[in-house]
Order: C-alpha cells, then sequence, then structure tokens
C-alpha cells in the first residue's frame, strides 16, 4: 500500500513548521543573512578558546566554577613560533659550524665494543639527517612567498 503526501498525519506538519521556524529565528539571531557582507579580510582568529565557548561546543553546562583554570603565561605569543618560521631542527646545536664541529667531534671518537660503534654510527646518521631536515627547512622558508601564492 503506497503513502501520498494527503495521507500523512498533521503531525509531519507541524514539526516541519516548528524546524523551519527555529531555523530562522537562529538565522535571524547569528544574523546569518549578513555573513556573506563581511569581507574576507575581516578576520580575528583567537587561538585560545574560552571556558563558556568549550562548553557550547562540548554541550555541557558546568554546574560549579571549575577548580583550576590557567591562563598562558604574558609572552606566550610572542614565544610561539611556527616549525616553519626557524630555519634549523635544533637549535640547541648552534648554527652550521657549531653543528659540524661536534659531529666531526662524535665521529673522532675511538670505540672499544661493537655496542659503542653501533651507538657512534646511529650518531652519525641523526647528524646526516638532521643536516638534511635543516636544508629542507631552509629551502621552505626561503621559498615561503612561492608556496603561499599556490
Amino acid at each position: 500500500m503506497a503513502t501520498t503526501i494527503d495521507k500523512l498525519d498533521l503531525s509531519v506538519y507541524n514539526l516541519y513548521a516548528v524546524r523551519t521556524r527555529m531555523i530562522e529565528q537562529i538565522n535571524q539571531q547569528l544574523h546569518l543573512d549578513q555573513a556573506g557582507t563581511i569581507p574576507p579580510q575581516i578576520q580575528i582568529l583567537d587561538a585560545y578558546p574560552k571556558l563558556a565557548e568549550l562548553d557550547i561546543l562540548l554541550g555541557i553546562s558546568p554546574l560549579l566554577a571549575p577548580w583550576a583554570y590557567f591562563f598562558p603565561p604574558r609572552h606566550f605569543a610572542s614565544q610561539r613560533r611556527s616549525p616553519f618560521g626557524v630555519a634549523r631542527l635544533l637549535p640547541s646545536l648552534g648554527d652550521e659550524e657549531e653543528q659540524e664541529e661536534k659531529e666531526h667531534e662524535a665521529a673522532i671518537v675511538e670505540c672499544e665494543t661493537d655496542e659503542e660503534e653501533a651507538e657512534k654510527k646511529a650518531i652519525l646518521k641523526c647528524f646526516g639527517q638532521i643536516t638534511k631536515i635543516n636544508s629542507w627547512l631552509g629551502y621552505i622558508v626561503g621559498h615561503r612567498g612561492q608556496f603561499l601564492q599556490g
């Protein structure tokens, strides 16, 4: 037996009307009809979600105030750096000359056992990989403008 639209219960139409009214109210409250008129240059990036925003996102409403909530240190934003803004993988190894000097020091260490020899080879391979990754990072940082263009 086929059901046609005229044989549906009236509750279907009422639910559709209620849902449509709710969507219209949300659109009016959030001004979604005007969202297309905002130029893309006007953007505010806030990388720190607030506690209320997280509650809304997760759909929970806290009954009590949180017992611990910490803000980042004052100059945290200036200390944070993108991995693409640094041209060195391990800046603690120093610049290229210092890194080469440390690699040379590791290469001339004399080993007494096979295990020490294997560790020395592994360390020298790490230095080689670090050098390779540093050259990649240097290339990326040097050509960042070209990559951003597309």
